[in-house]
């Protein structure tokens, strides 16, 4: 889809601050909530617990919004690019949750990182958002190290590894989604509307597949999933809504120290050196655009301010 509008102007650099500190506690809530999710599905079917995940989430919505924002929550300028917007965050949860059952939390973090790149490789064309041939270079460099990763044809290729990019691919077009109407939604209904969506989408799943829950543990456990889905969104919409995707989605890649932190702390697991390797050049491709992002929004600010 090419948009032939001129790129939208620089936001003040208050806005590009506020959207940098919203992704990354968003990407901190999701941290906790893979950590989390991988733990229930080692007892419950994944479609359960991707259907509590929204579920949940939809009732902490209510809790934390409805008393501030009432009918709004429930008000939305364009409901079929919401709810495309939602169909896109339940696939990439779904197909995210697959995955991770047979990947350790690091491993299924570095294939995600590429997430970053591919909402920077598609901003020019759906956002209207210069990219730049530097740039699409350290695309392309990314890229490479997401093979690293995979290790594609390799003894230790682990074929859920496919889930995790399907699901990458999933979450980009979300974010980019969350970018190009983030400005003209409020962040609470859109956020809304994802968990809507999602717990509809899960629903038809569940008759095929159901384990009643435990009361306990499993309960604060299934509870905590919902409330870091809520909270998490609702900081990623904002993120979204304040500067442009190319500028924000970077900051992905800090998900990898949480991955890699709860891996190990919760599930014993350490990344190999090969994970490592490719992880790192995902991220300095990632720290690249950014610096490139904040040349490019910085030359368009300077002028405005003489």
């Amino acid at each position: 889809m090419t948009v032939n509008a001129p790129p939208p102007a620089a936001p003040p650099t208050d806005r590009v601050l506020r959207a940098i500190l919203a992704i990354l506690f968003s990407v901190s809530c999701f941290s906790v909530l893979n950590a989390i999710s991988k733990t229930l599905t080692q007892h419950y079917p994944v479609a359960e617990v991707v259907w509590a995940r929204y579920l949940v989430a939809f009732g902490f919505m209510l809790v934390l919004f409805l008393p501030r924002s009432g009918r709004n929550l429930f008000r939305w300028n364009n409901v079929g690019s919401q709810i495309i917007r939602g169909l896109l965050l339940f696939a990439s949860s779904f197909l995210y949750f697959h995955g991770l059952v047979h990947m350790p939390l690091a491993t299924a973090a570095s294939i995600s990182l590429c997430s970053p790149l591919i909402v920077t490789a598609l901003s020019a064309r759906f956002l209207g958002e210069p990219v730049g041939t530097k740039r699409w270079i350290a695309v392309m460099v990314g890229f490479a190290g997401a093979l690293i990763v995979v290790r594609p044809g390799s003894a230790n290729f682990n074929w859920y590894a496919l889930l995790i990019v399907a699901s990458t691919t999933s979450s980009a077009l979300y974010q980019l989604y969350s970018r190009r109407y983030g400005q003209t939604e409020r962040p609470d209904a859109s956020a809304n509307m994802a968990t809507i969506v999602g717990t509809v989408a899960a629903a038809p799943f569940l008759p095929f597949e159901w384990v009643t829950p435990v009361l306990g543990w499993d309960l604060v456990l299934f509870l905590g999933l919902g409330a870091m889905a809520a909270i998490g969104h609702y900081f990623l919409t904002i993120a979204y809504s304040q500067a442009p995707a190319a500028v924000v989605a970077p900051f992905n890649y800090t998900q990898l120290v949480g991955a890699a932190i709860l891996g190990y702390l919760v599930f014993d697991n350490i990344p190999d050196f090969w994970t490592w390797v490719g992880a790192a050049v995902i991220v300095s491709s990632g720290l690249y655009i950014g610096h490139q992002e904040r040349l490019r929004y910085l030359a368009l600010v300077r002028p405005n301010k003489n």
